[in-house]
């Protein structure tokens, strides 16, 4: 039960979502879908920028360390420590090598034997060579940020992840005779990361958010445009539909009033002067055929008189009107007319319930004049923020061809921010469906 309260907030959640989505228009939501494709572009960018820069910034590290070692003196791979050539190069690491970031020098023969390093308990060791070694003896320049999980830098570890580098030496006839491995810590690099990623980044940020503002503006200038054309085209349509609503209680009157009581008058003189006869009179057959042209006249005038009446009770109740649409349908043809209708829908003005109730006219007359069917169903209700009418037949179909009827009424729907629609239906027949949007309490 507790899921229930959570699932109709979603509910309404998503559908605000897809009426926010409709109100700002076409133009809207390209604006939308823009922003976020320009963000999606901007993110990707920004990464692309950090990892360009990390790049670039080991690459530049590694020239550095290439350029100091191409200075340094000769060491041959049979120098052993102590010796002059040894010492010399030595010296020569700890001045122009080691410093406040570097933990490691080490000096590899091609057979994975270190010949020179720092750390002189590593000096003689014998281990398979890395890739970037393997690279470096191919003459590369090659550099890593790694994890030190390899035998020849288990001494490294405590350390965490560093940078190692590793430079080819070259003999005088061009080939690597051995390659220098300098291991670094990342604190400076991390730092020069840091600057880089926050600039990119409040960058991006900045130019995001003006992008957001600008589209921002842009959308609400063109939403308040829009619906202030459809608040001008809703007004024009309800002046409408008020005047042709006042002219219709005004026939309705006339019709009930100046026709109506007349027509009963002169029924009442024709059966009081037949009264006044002999059955066997032909005048008396004559009046009693005048009599019947009356109530023919006065059932017909009765008639026009109930459809005019069902539109005026859409003032006061779609749902009823439906009602009454369908129970002078059904005593008026031979549809079986099926309603369903559980209530009175969302909050509609009398206009939209005129609008609506119209439609519904309209796909009833419809389905009487053209679709030769068996059964006609009428239904009302919402879905999400929108406010649903639907007149289906087991007909011949939709054939696709939009009458006056048709045309009018759906572009009396459009111009309140609705719309008509009207298809075959799966199992025969068709359906016109006509909707609104229920407007928001006040």
């Amino acid at each position: 039960m507790s899921d229930q309260p959570e699932a109709k907030r979603v509910s309404r959640l998503l559908s605000g979502f897809r009426a926010e989505w409709r109100e700002i228009g076409g133009l809207g939501r390209i604006a939308v879908v823009g922003l976020g494709v320009a963000a999606i572009l901007t993110v990707v960018m920004g990464f692309t920028i950090t990892g360009s820069a990390r790049s670039n910034l080991l690459d530049a590290r590694a020239d550095l360390i290439a350029n100091e070692v191409r200075t340094m003196p000769n060491l041959e791979l049979h120098d052993q420590p102590g010796s002059q050539a040894f010492e010399v190069f030595d010296a020569a690491a700890h001045h122009g090598l080691m410093g406040s970031e570097t933990e490691r020098v080490k000096v590899w023969a091609e057979d994975g034997r270190i010949v020179y390093s720092d750390a002189t308990e590593l000096i003689g060791g014998q281990f398979q060579l890395s890739p970037l070694a393997v690279a470096a003896f191919g003459g590369d320049v090659a550099t890593q940020i790694s994890d030190l999980e390899d035998p020849a830098h288990a001494g490294e570890r405590a350390h965490g992840r560093l940078i190692e580098v590793y430079v080819p030496v070259l003999a005088p006839d061009g080939s690597v005779r051995m390659v220098v491995e300098v291991e670094q810590r990342l604190d400076s690099l991390n730092a020069a990361m840091g600057n880089i990623n926050r600039n990119v980044w409040s960058s991006i940020g900045a130019g995001v958010i003006v992008l957001a503002v600008f589209l921002g503006a842009l959308s609400a200038a063109v939403a308040r445009g829009i619906n202030q054309r459809r608040r001008q085209a809703e007004s024009l349509v309800g002046a409408l539909f008020q005047a042709q609503e006042e002219e219709r209680r005004s026939i309705v009157g006339s019709l009930h009033d100046d026709v109506g009581q007349p027509l009963y008058r002169l029924l009442y003189g024709l059966e009081g002067s037949r009264a006044k006869l002999d059955d066997e009179d032909p005048v008396a057959e004559e009046l009693e055929n005048l009599e019947e042209i009356v109530r023919q006249v006065d059932a017909t005038l009765r008639g026009q008189l109930d459809s005019l009446y069902q539109g005026l009770a859409a003032d006061a109740g779609l749902a009823t009107a439906l009602r009454d649409l369908a129970t002078t349908t059904e005593s008026e043809s031979d549809l079986g007319v099926h309603i369903d209708i559980a209530g009175e829908p969302g909050a509609l003005s009398a206009v939209g319930r005129t609008a609506l109730f119209r439609a519904a006219q309209e796909g009833v007359v419809n389905v009487r004049k053209h679709a030769a069917a068996d059964n006609l169903w009428v239904s009302l209700h919402n879905e999400d923020d929108r406010v649903l009418v639907e007149v289906s037949d087991d007909g011949v179909g939709y054939g696709g061809i939009a009458h006056l009827g048709l045309t009018t009424t759906r572009e009396r729907l459009q111009a309140l921010g609705g719309g008509l629609e009207v298809r075959r239906r799966r199992r025969g027949g068709s359906v016109l469906t006509a909707w609104l949007s229920a407007e928001p309490p006040a």
